[in-house]
């Protein structure tokens, strides 16, 4: 059986402010992907906190809501 990871990777991402509440419902209908954390919602910074195992699945969402929304990963946001 592979090890259960414990920690997260932590990705910052700008998107619009609007766009957060909508961002939250599609990951809480991906149970136990990422947990968005609000950062800044003037800003429009939000923070996803990924388990490893699931970092793939992750990336390809993240991937698929940037041709939808404006959604930005900071250089700087983890991993």
């Amino acid at each position: 059986m592979d090890p259960v990871h414990t920690d997260s990777i932590q990705w910052q991402v700008e998107v619009d402010k609007k766009d957060i509440a909508y961002i939250v419902s599609i990951f809480e209908g991906y149970d136990h992907l990422a947990v968005v954390r609000t950062i800044d919602s003037s800003r429009g910074l939000i923070e996803l906190m990924i388990s490893p195992d699931f970092l793939e699945d992750t990336r390809k969402l993240t991937e698929a809501l940037a041709k939808e929304i404006p959604f930005r990963r900071r250089p700087d946001g983890g991993e």
